[in-house]
């Protein structure tokens, strides 16, 4: 190679490696970043002082949530559209609850909560979060653990730090970041298109969770709600967008598995927190750049904190484990529900056309 062949080469990867960097780290993304990992951070730093709890688990799930429902706008309309998601949790967690030793009430729940997803998928993207982890709650209550008050409390409390550590973030800017979600007035009008494939897709959904849970329960899953949120992480009612997703979530936590299990192998406290704040805070950069990496990232977050909370080493390799079998359970039953999806249409698509009254000639 010559050497303007080699300065030509350096330029190209200098350039590329360049744009790569401006995509996954501007400032945007690096504010997301930090915010994130300090509102992820903040109950394991809680932990450090109390020693592991099982409201740990309850507190992330919440503190992800609300940033996950972050949409800006002043501070009691941020709240507002944040506390969408943990109310819906805490919802879920409830009615499982209820339903905790009643496996047909629990499946019912759980798939009735995916039917509402499915009607709702191209809506208001606050309800989408909001049946998602509604129906997370349900599994995790009725078939996981069921929540005593201090987890609800951990709920709530974890609310609150993640909507101040938004706004401590706005106030960093000088300014509050402008609200970036539709009106709550127009949540209702948000359903498009029409009536016959929403449908079809919500019982395709409904189909997919049972279908998952059921597959979960033979093989003795410890944490069925995986499979649950898998399958509303994944299904779309566009099937090639699906497709792809299950494939790169899949993927994911294949290598976030992988990492934890070298990680908890060495057994070392302080670089599992360190790895831990390092997944948190490269999470978003990832993710912009390959959805794959965004949940390898996450993966490696969630199944090191599991570690921490677990009881014995035994348990926290079984989980370990677990999580793959779980996600690829959860992105099995999607495809075949998306099968499902393509048969219902052609058959509820024409009775949902007949059953419309005629249009009113001017």
């Amino acid at each position: 190679m010559t050497r303007e062949a080699r300065l030509s080469a350096r330029e190209t990867i200098r350039s590329a490696l360049g744009g790569a960097m401006r995509l996954g780290f501007d400032r945007e993304t690096m504010e997301r970043s930090i915010r994130f990992t300090l509102t992820v951070m903040a109950p394991i730093v809680v932990t450090l002082v109390t020693g592991p709890e099982n409201w740990l688990v309850y507190a992330m799930v919440s503190a992800i949530v609300a940033f996950a429902g972050d949409a800006g706008g002043p501070p009691l309309a941020r709240f507002g559209w944040m506390a969408i998601g943990p109310l819906a949790l805490s919802a879920g967690l409830a009615l499982g609850a209820l339903a905790a030793g009643h496996l047909g009430f629990v499946f019912a729940l759980s798939m009735g909560a995916g039917l509402a997803y499915g009607l709702v998928e191209t809506a208001h993207p606050h309800l989408l979060l909001a049946t998602r982890f509604f129906a997370f709650g349900v599994v995790l209550a009725g078939l996981v653990s069921a929540p005593v008050p201090v987890d609800y409390l951990a709920v709530l409390v974890m609310l609150v730090i993640s909507w101040l550590i938004s706004l401590a973030g706005d106030l960093h800017d000088g300014q509050w970041h402008p609200l970036s979600v539709p009106p709550a007035a127009s949540i209702g009008l948000s359903l498009k298109g029409p009536a016959g494939p929403r449908i079809a897709f919500a019982i395709a959904v409904m189909l997919s969770i049972g279908a998952a849970l059921l597959a979960a329960q033979l093989l003795g899953s410890l944490r069925p709600s995986w499979t649950c949120l898998t399958v509303l992480l994944v299904m779309r009612s566009e099937v090639v967008s699906s497709l792809r997703l299950a494939v790169e979530r899949v993927i994911g936590t294949l290598g976030g598995v992988v990492v934890a299990v070298l990680i908890a192998d060495l057994g070392n406290h302080r670089l599992t927190l360190f790895a831990m704040a390092l997944a948190a805070f490269v999470r978003w950069p990832a993710q912009q750049f390959h959805n794959a990496l965004g949940v390898f990232c996450l993966t490696l977050f969630v199944l090191l904190m599991v570690e921490i909370v677990s009881p014995d080493r035994q348990t926290t390799a079984l989980l370990l484990h677990e999580r793959l079998t779980d996600t690829v359970i959860g992105a099995i039953a999607a495809g075949l529900g998306l099968l499902a999806f393509n048969r219902l249409q052609r058959w509820i698509g024409p009775i949902a056309q007949r059953s419309r009254p005629p249009r009113q000639e001017a």
